[in-house]
């Protein structure tokens, strides 16, 4: 099951509907996508939202709802948060923008007052070998972090096909994924 876990839409930075997203992605073969626009950007209705289109595709695709957020407590770092029915999935966002060491990702991680479940290894979609290594002991996932169309279908993960969005989200956590990248 082909996952894109970090789009952005017209909800925050990014240029199209949630809708346009989802049937973009869909036509490159992905059988679940999380919208994660900015948290700060997004209207008081967003996961309601999400949720509803989530329901209407459902059987179509796997809709999560999530949200990028500015960690204070890290300077601001992007942080994702997936949403299943139960369980949250947390992701350290592109360390490579904040050119953080591996010892650095390690003490943000476990400074953090919650669990992190994962990190990305890529960056706008482009791979970034440096993070991918056993120096940092949490899986590494690959997103493209789509913000428009061209984005869409450079990096992604590549599970067991689920249709409960909770294991879905404990296979993340097991490193149950494979990387992919175009």
């Amino acid at each position: 099951m082909k996952c894109a876990l970090h789009i952005h839409t017209n909800f925050s930075d990014g240029m199209h509907m949630p809708e346009e997203m989802i049937h973009a992605y869909q036509e490159k073969g992905f059988k679940c996508v999380a919208i994660t626009d900015h948290k700060f950007m997004t209207p008081p209705n967003y996961y309601n939202y999400l949720e509803l289109l989530g329901s209407k595709l459902k059987g179509e695709i796997m809709v999560l709802p999530g949200a990028e957020l500015d960690f204070a407590l890290w300077n601001s770092h992007h942080l994702l948060e997936v949403s299943g029915n139960k369980e949250i999935l947390r992701v350290l966002c592109h360390p490579r923008a904040y050119f953080l060491s591996p010892e650095q990702i390690k003490i943000r991680i476990e400074s953090a007052p919650f669990p992190i479940d994962a990190i990305e290894a890529s960056y706008r979609g482009f791979y970034t070998p440096e993070y991918d290594n056993p120096e940092i002991p949490w899986p590494k996932i690959a997103t493209d972090d789509s913000h428009e169309f061209y984005d869409i279908g450079r990096a992604w993960i590549e599970t067991e096909e689920f249709s409960d969005p909770d294991r879905l989200i404990r296979a993340v956590r097991a490193g149950e994924f494979e990387i992919k990248i175009a």
